[in-house]
């Protein structure tokens, strides 16, 4: 059993369940209040009742007491003789219908037997009366290969006299629960709810003996695993299931949520959400009113079913969307509504009707969570308000009085109620006053009710799926999908037989139109102003005014009915149909995309490749960098040679390029916050200290960066820029970069030292905002860092690699969440660290598009100067051709996915490339593998090469596992927060100046490709992620081969199905080969098994 899908809920207890199936309670109050269908508990059942076939969940409208009562497991070919005793030569069909047969022998005579013998091909049963047994004997064996059946070789019998029972026990010790659940399984198939004592009447009717309660229930049980399958295995068939659901009916909507529990920490099942594709699209053509509510399972293990119900044109229920929870909480309902909200519908203004559970409450009234007005508005079951009115003043007289007062549908009949109860009980008033009116009154709802004032059809469904709360997990699941079908397949022949007879308006709405006029026959109108449409009406009998104004004017009234009640809305909701899903012998094989233990990556549940396998459609990130306006700036002669003298001379040899959103959304999707590295098909990789050096020709060792930010932005500006910025060009510690743009560009006169070295600070703080450190306001940069600028002597002393290394790895941690849908930072690090080591997506440069200086060498191929310029500038200022160009985010996803590890350059800095660099560049390569924290003002992130050591030329062990700090990440500078960053991470700042003493000393050279059967390979591939793209995934019509793309998961699966058959081939011919076979044979069979 796949541990991914375990059981997760705690056993239902014997005596739990005994109250269950004991209990009266239908969860349908049947009280004076109208229930919504006016239906009974039965009638609801009818509602689903099949018009074709489905499967294993028609019901049984009669049970056949003889078909219950006669024994399947005799199966003999050679009938029984007279006084039903055995014969030698008896066949029977397989060693299980025997002992079946042998059990009710003993059971129907008082007599008792023990099995001796149980062989593959032979078994003895022997009397087992005690003291002393008799000479009773049978032995059975298997004389053909070819089939299972056993004949009886020996027969001593029948029994003495005395090993009959004087006085027979209340249960007989051969009546086991197994033998029970064989006789039991008709009766349980046709009720799954049967109680335990009828069932232990039926057995005392049949054999004479009533077993105990727990064997009969433990026989219930086996009957219902015969049935629907085991309990534990019904979790681990539920997601193949889901799969092969979906591929039939692809717009349904599934939501798994696991969770790390057991001695393994293996992810386990957590909750499961689904609505069906037909569901959701007819649910469009329904009013926007939705009841929800919880009923428990009565099954195994403890649970409870969500259910989120519509109302169709002709005010019936509409199934929608489904859940299976733990219990009914603040997260459950909160998770549940969201599911509906996300991805079943996002219509404005949707009513919700609910009991006041506080999970509901609470998600209901959760700003930005889309349940609030007017996207929604909530409003309470009348009745249930009702019920906690007579809970708590204990007066049915009152509760009488509430209903009427809920229900009154105008204001003057509202207000006598109100004071009726004030009369009853002034503190039931004073309650009812301090809930929002709007929420319990109609006359106050506005509208958004359209009348339904209870859950009723909410709980008028649970009565219908009554009976399937006692199945195992995915064959409820089955239930649902086959009775909703079949109601489906109902409505759908009642909307199409109205339209075809040219009816308007459903069913019921006909009727109440009917009976409307009726009532307004006696009412009197006088008309003031047809065109406005103002009359005055003297009512007689009956309350229907409207009608009568229609009638005595000469005015349809078709056009004051609301256009969800016609029938072409009727048809709508149930014109879509379900399709069959396939036996599951054609099932494929469950596509689990890991991991598989969930200690390390235990932050999936919320990361991005989560929701892509579920089937969300995530768009590209936006990348909200502002290298355009780097490319805009234009830097005086003298500031540009000031700035090549300190380690920045590098960065501004650098220039726009355009930035690949596919590619880098692509990146981000496997980049892990848990270990700060990209996990990749063959193992883990990363952007570290080594690749900032080389890219970029940054520093590596200094102090960190950081310092405080305490306010002071103006004065700031004025001591170190030498200017005042305008109110409008900064906010808070924010300064635009146009600012600084419109007034340091391109200078003609620097007069002094102190004006030059104004400019050179305004300059990097210009690359800071645009290349190093820009953030998402699209426009600005941040004044924390001009402060490290102050003294320009120094600046060589701080570590700016390790700070930008810090910024792309908090902001690729933040874009992996499913809610974020832009990234910032410095993203041309990440693409030119893509281009150099990963052929996905690499451009091919054809040609320099600037002319090259006479007399210099150009060894690279490219714009790079030696002995200047970093690698970076092999891909700037030159035209790029891309073979990958155009393919879009889901191709490069799978691409990624099908990646092999030939595709990857794990070494691309070799000496003949490193030669021609700055020295800048290999200055520092002795920090490069430090396993340190990388801090950038609030940000401290961790630089982890432990993990990706193949990049530096060694063998790639098991890393150990270190902690990323996730509770920094809560750490922002959102709000203008005022401190000092240096006092906040000293320890941090600490272990980074103490960086040297932890350091990834070298390994095996890494030579070549790894082997797939090595422990790494073992270990990474039960930990990693390796899937992203998932099952269903199609492509745009403008990619080229999108006739014929299907995703890598596909391949997967038929890798696994292919294995799995070669695997069951390979061991039928080893079974049968003969006993006799030479020694070397049996290593190469050992190794075809392998």
């Amino acid at each position: 059993m796949n541990p991914l899908f375990s059981a997760p809920f705690s056993s239902n207890s014997v005596d739990q369940e005994q109250y269950d199936l004991n209990s009266n309670d239908d969860e349908i109050d049947e009280d004076e209040d109208e229930l919504l269908m006016n239906e009974s508990d039965d009638e609801c059942e009818d509602l689903v009742t099949p018009s074709v076939p489905t499967i294993e969940f028609s019901r049984v409208p009669s049970i056949d007491l003889e078909y219950v009562n006669r024994w399947c497991g005799k199966a003999v070919d050679v009938p029984c003789y007279d006084g039903g005793e055995f014969l030698v030569g008896q066949r029977f069909n397989n060693k299980l219908g025997l002992s079946q047969y042998v059990r009710q022998y003993h059971i129907e005579r008082n007599q008792t037997f023990k099995t001796t013998e149980s062989k593959p091909l032979t078994v003895t049963f022997k009397c087992s009366r005690k003291p002393s047994p008799c000479d009773w004997t049978l032995r059975a064996s298997n004389k053909e290969a070819t089939n299972d059946s056993f004949t009886i070789v020996t027969y001593k019998g029948p029994h003495n006299t005395s090993c009959v029972v004087d006085a027979p026990p209340l249960d007989h010790p051969n009546l086991s629960n197994g033998f029970i659940a064989k006789h039991i399984r008709t009766v349980v198939d046709a009720d799954w709810g049967v109680k335990i004592s009828n069932l232990r009447a039926n057995i005392l009717t049949q054999f004479n003996f009533e077993p105990s309660y727990m064997k009969t229930w433990h026989a219930k049980q086996k009957a219902m695993a015969d049935l629907y399958g085991d309990w534990k295995e019904s979790y681990a068939l539920l997601p193949r299931y889901f799969q092969a659901l979906i591929t039939t009916n692809p717009s349904t909507v599934v939501k798994f949520v696991h969770k790390v529990g057991g001695p393994s920490n293996v992810h386990v099942f957590d909750r499961v959400f689904w609505a069906f594709g037909p569901s959701i699209r007819g649910f469009e053509h329904c009013r926007p009113i939705l009841t929800v509510d919880g009923t428990h399972l009565y099954g195994k293990y403890k649970g409870v079913l969500l259910i989120a119900i519509g109302v169709d044109a002709n005010d019936q229920i509409y199934p929608l969307a489904f859940a299976i929870v733990d219990c009914e909480s603040i997260d459950t309902w909160g998770w549940f509504m969201d599911c509906i909200r996300k991805h079943v519908t996002q219509r404005e203004g949707i009513c919700v009707i609910s009991d006041r559970h506080v999970g509901i409450m609470t998600t209901m009234n959760k700003v930005g969570g889309g349940w609030t007005e007017p996207q929604a508005f909530h409003r309470f079951c009348t009745r249930n308000q009702a019920s906690n009115i007579n809970t708590k003043f204990k007066s049915n007289e009152l509760k009488l009085a509430f209903l009427s007062t809920a229900c009154a549908t105008q204001r003057k009949r509202f207000n006598k109620g109100m004071q009726k109860i004030g009369s009853l009980n002034p503190s039931a008033k004073v309650l009812l006053e301090s809930i929002p009116l709007s929420k319990w009154s109609l006359c106050h709802d506005g509208g958004h009710r359209y009348g339904i004032k209870t859950t009723n059809n909410s709980e008028c469904f649970n009565g219908v799926l009554k009976r399937v709360r006692f199945l195992p997990i995915t064959a409820l699941v089955k239930a649902t999908f086959f009775r909703i079908n079949s109601y489906f397949v109902k409505h759908r022949e009642d909307a199409n037989k109205r339209l075809l007879e040219g009816c308007m308006w459903s069913e019921k709405v006909t009727e109440k139109l009917a009976e409307n006029v009726k009532r307004a026959a006696h009412h009197k109108v006088t008309c003031y102003d047809a065109r406005r449409g103002l009359y005055e009406v003297v009512t007689g009998r009956g309350n229907r005014l409207g009608s009568e104004v229609c009638r005595a004017n000469s005015i349809s009234s078709d056009q004051y009915v609301d256009p969800f009640y016609s029938c072409g809305e009727y048809h709508g909701s149930y014109r879509s149909s379900f399709h069959p899903v396939p036996d599951e012998s054609y099932w494929m094989p469950w596509m689990d995309p890991g991991p598989d233990d969930g200690t390390i990556l235990h932050l999936q549940s919320t990361h991005r490749s989560q929701a892509i396998w579920e089937g969300e459609e995530l768009k590209p990130l936006t990348l909200r960098g502002h290298m355009k306006a780097f490319k805009a700036f234009k830097v005086p002669e003298a500031v540009l040679t000031y700035v090549n003298n300190i380690q920045f001379q590098g960065i501004t040899r650098l220039c726009y390029v355009p930035l690949d959103a596919d590619l880098i959304t692509a990146l981000v999707e496997r980049w892990r916050q848990e270990t700060h590295t990209f996990h990749l098909p063959f193992g883990e990789a990363n952007v570290t200290l080594q690749d900032v050096a080389m890219l970029f020709c940054l520093r590596i060792s200094g102090r960190p960066v950081t310092g405080s930010s305490e306010g002071g932005w103006q004065d700031l500006c004025v001591r170190l820029l030498g200017a005042i910025p305008s109110t409008k060009a900064i906010k808070g510690s924010k300064l635009k970069l146009t600012w600084l743009h419109d007034n340091f560009q391109n200078v003609a006169n620097i007069n002094s030292q102190y004006q030059l070295h104004c400019h050179v600070r305004a300059y990097l703080l210009y690359l800071f905002g645009a290349l190093l450190f820009p953030d998402k306001s699209g426009s600005t940069v941040s004044l924390i860092y001009l402060p490290l600028l102050e003294n320009l002597d120094q600046i060589d002393d701080i570590s700016w690699g390790s700070g930008v290394l810090a910024c792309l790895y908090r902001n690729l941690c933040k874009a992996t969440k499913v809610d974020c849908f832009e990234i910032a930072g410095p993203l041309l690090l990440l693409q030119l660290w893509s281009w150099e080591r990963v052929s996905i997506g690499r451009p091919d440069i054809v040609k320099s598009r600037v002319p090259r200086q006479a007399g210099v060498a150009y060894p690279l191929g490219s714009q790079v100067l030696t002995g200047l310029d970093p690698l970076g500038c092999k891909w700037l200022r030159v035209q790029r051709g891309f073979k990958d160009h155009r393919l879009g985010l889901v191709v490069i996803r799978d691409l990624l996915d099908k990646m092999v590890e030939l595709q990857f350059v794990w070494q691309p800095y070799t000496p003949s490339v490193v030669q021609h660099l700055s020295p800048i560049c290999v200055q520092d390569q002795a920090e490069w593998t430090v396993i340190a924290p990388l801090i950038c003002f609030e940000m401290v992130e961790w630089h982890f090469p432990n993990r990706c050591t193949r990049q530096f030329g060694w063998q790639q062990m098991i890393p150990e596992m270190g902690n990323t700090c996730t509770r920094l990440h809560g750490i922002s500078r959102k709000g203008d927060w005022s401190g000092n960053y240096e006092t906040m991470h000293q320890e941090s700042i600490a272990k980074w100046e103490n960086r040297m003493s932890k350091i990834v000393e070298p390994g095996l050279p890494f030579c070549g490709l790894m082997s797939f059967d090595d422990e790494y390979f073992e270990w990474y591939n039960a930990i990693t992620r390796r899937i992203i793209t998932p099952l269903s995934q199609t492509v745009n019509d403008d990619y080229e081969d999108h006739h014929y793309y299907y995703p890598t998961a596909a391949d997967f699966q038929i890798l696994t199905q292919t294995s799995m058959v070669t695997y069951n081939t390979t061991e039928q011919m080893i079974s049968n080969m003969p006993d006799d076979i030479p020694l070397t044979q049996c290593a190469m069979i050992e190794k075809m098994r392998n």
